[in-house]
């Protein structure tokens, strides 16, 4: 049977394990992702990771030398030529419409997995087949 005391004990311990903060828990922004998607000017991403429909395949060497570059300004450009402009609907949600694209321009959204000043993680659906592409610096 638990005593006064023990009880007391237990108590105290309960509050301050359920009422301390958590690691990780502030929140991501529109702007944090912002920031380390082009660091307030121009930032170019390579291509260092590549998933398709989960399993991740080993990267040519046109796909290795792959970059990405994301401007404040809301535009973006890439290593094949393609260009258009971004934009962030929240922080999970990266959309880009190319401008150039043969055909008329496109639209592709991709749900942001990850965002780090040195790593952004994307993922995006075509047909069936789902792609994941990791970015460093």
């Amino acid at each position: 049977m638990l005593s006064l005391r023990n009880y007391s004990v237990i108590c105290i311990l309960s509050f301050f394990v359920f009422s301390c903060k958590k690691d990780g828990s502030s929140e991501v922004t529109v702007d944090t992702v912002k920031s380390n998607l082009n660091n307030g000017l121009t930032k170019t991403w390579t291509l260092s990771k590549l998933y398709v429909n989960g399993t991740q395949t080993t990267l040519t060497a046109g796909q290795a030398r792959y970059t990405k570059t994301y401007k404040a300004d809301n535009t973006w450009l890439d290593s094949d030529g393609y260009l258009g402009t971004y934009a962030l609907t929240n922080p999970q949600s990266l959309s880009e419409i190319t401008t150039n694209y043969p055909g008329g321009a496109r639209t592709i959204t991709y749900a942001i997995k990850a965002s780090t000043a040195t790593s952004l993680d994307v993922e995006y659906t075509q047909g069936s087949t789902i792609y994941r592409l990791v970015f460093t610096l």
